[in-house]
């Protein structure tokens, strides 16, 4: 039975280390051309907590910082309206100047979120940004980033009140959504590549 004891502590064990691997990324906040918040699904046109959690994120780095930008991406998944309008309209309720958020509102998903981002960083010519997210999501998008070949910062808000709450059920979905990433990039790429 002692088997038993040293087997349910290695689970522990790697469990733990998953989630410290998963939720201790270096950030590297500080000044970007541009800010891209990625969007969350906010039902019924309400944005959900860990949206706001990205959307507070950025507003303070935006002051702190003053960058020319804050790129908010992501269409509507779920509700009538865009992710992105709705990330727009939080943004500027706070003080933020209109004409400095732009909208991508096109991406159902964290590979088209960076994809369409990338191409709006290139229209209006704009070299350095800086991605804000929740932490168990940054090691996936840190991924498809190296990927679709994007090179920029990171930045979240490190709560454990967040972690315990909202993101440690996440934190074990992230295994399951990194494999069904992995043919999506595929296709971005080759749809990317083509057009």
């Amino acid at each position: 039975m002692v088997w038993m004891g040293w087997i349910i502590a290695a689970a522990a064990i790697a469990v733990l280390t998953y989630i410290c691997w998963l939720h201790a990324v270096r950030l590297k906040p500080g000044k970007a051309d541009a800010l891209i918040v990625l969007g969350y699904v906010s039902k019924d046109g309400r944005i959900h907590p860990l949206l706001k959690e990205r959307l507070d994120e950025a507003y303070r780095l935006f002051r702190q910082f003053g960058h020319k930008y804050i790129i908010v991406s992501g269409g509507a998944v779920g509700s009538r309206h865009s992710e992105a309008d709705l990330m727009k309209n939080y943004l500027v309720e706070r003080g933020v100047p209109a004409k400095r958020v732009l909208k991508e509102d096109k991406s159902f998903n964290t590979v088209q979120n960076l994809l369409y981002s990338k191409q709006l960083l290139e229209q209006q010519q704009l070299e350095s940004f800086i991605i804000i997210t929740n932490l168990f999501h940054i090691r996936r998008t840190k991924y498809i980033m190296h990927r679709l070949g994007m090179k920029g910062g990171f930045s979240a808000n490190r709560s454990l009140r967040s972690i315990a709450i909202f993101q440690l059920k996440l934190t074990f979905l992230e295994i399951r959504a990194f494999r069904l990433t992995l043919p999506i990039i595929r296709r971005a790429i080759n749809d990317y590549q083509n057009n």
